[in-house]
């Protein structure tokens, strides 16, 4: 069933809710991408379908790990895929980078491709569309961090997302999802919504709501002017759960803590009543010695005059 259809200023007006609300549960600072070109298409092989901190870790890793460029470019897959246990697709991320690296380095005899910042974005989108083994996203990520294109990047765990929001139709391939993503945002707002749609997607505690093979969306669709109360719901139960954990942790602390103070204050008791007993007899015992008076010395009589004569 596909998503019922509804104008762009609704969904633009819906996009503004769903922001406000992801930048409550999520950083609202857009990560910083501002690497070369040629490193900008490799670090998004890194990101596809994983958060920006994980991407950040295996691309320096990779960077780390070899002398440069060139020598990535002629290792091999399995030297190479070492790096990617981590994110997934190990194998199939290793060969993309190292193709990208050949391409370039066959067509322009070195490891630049800064002249694309000057092309428009129809010349850009031929020249990247001729690696191919670049995806969908690799490529719009691409285009929306080199030249400001209003696009939407999307990989196959923010297709699922936006399809259970609403945003995408059931039916939408991951080849024309970014496309018809941007209509939904306002150019300006594209980089930090592409930005929130990701920390929502990557989203380990969300990750079975959005598995649509186990969990599959209703059949009569999905409505995307529900989508803010219904992601708010899918917050609050995660949420709600952590909230009951601690809430029981801290009441058995106190209980507990309560039980030792009064086991404390029944084994003190005695102990008090005892000091108290032996103090008294203390003072019982030395009570009569201080009321005794004071001895006096004898002091000898002197002789009398007469008794010397």
């Amino acid at each position: 069933m596909v998503a019922k259809k509804i104008s762009t200023s609704d969904k633009q007006a819906v996009c503004k809710k769903l922001i406000a609300s992801l930048k409550k549960r999520y950083s609202a600072t857009l990560p910083k991408y501002d690497r070369p070109v040629l490193e900008t298409i490799l670090h998004a092989i890194c990101l596809e379908n994983t958060t920006n901190e994980k991407a950040d870790e295996v691309f320096d890793a990779l960077l780390d790990g070899f002398h440069d460029l060139n020598e990535i470019r002629v290792s091999t897959i399995s030297e190479l895929e070492s790096v990617f246990v981590n994110v997934g697709d190990a194998e199939w991320r290793a060969y993309r980078i190292r193709t990208v690296l050949q391409y370039t380095f066959d067509k322009e005899f070195c490891f630049d491709l800064e002249m694309l910042r000057k092309k428009t974005l129809e010349q850009a989108q031929k020249q990247l569309s001729r690696m191919k083994t670049l995806t969908p996203f690799v490529l719009n990520h691409t285009l929306q961090v080199v030249l400001g294109s209003h696009l939407v990047p999307a990989d196959e765990k923010i297709l699922n997302a936006s399809k259970w929001l609403g945003l995408l139709p059931e039916d939408e391939s991951i080849e024309t999802a970014s496309e018809s993503l941007k209509s939904s945002v306002r150019k300006t707002d594209a980089p930090l919504f592409s930005h929130l749609l990701r920390c929502l997607a990557t989203d380990e505690e969300l990750a079975a709501d959005f598995d649509l093979a186990k969990n599959p969306l209703p059949e009569d669709g999905v409505d995307l002017m529900d989508a803010p109360s219904r992601m708010e719901d899918m917050f609050a139960k995660p949420l709600s759960k952590q909230k009951k954990k601690v809430v029981k942790k801290k009441k058995a602390k106190a209980s507990s803590k309560t039980k030792k103070t009064a086991t404390k204050v029944k084994k003190k008791v005695p102990a008090k009543t005892k000091a108290a007993d032996k103090s008294v007899k203390k003072t019982a015992k030395k009570t009569p010695a201080a009321k005794r008076p004071a001895t006096t010395k004898k002091v000898p009589k002197k002789k009398s005059s007469s008794s010397k004569k």
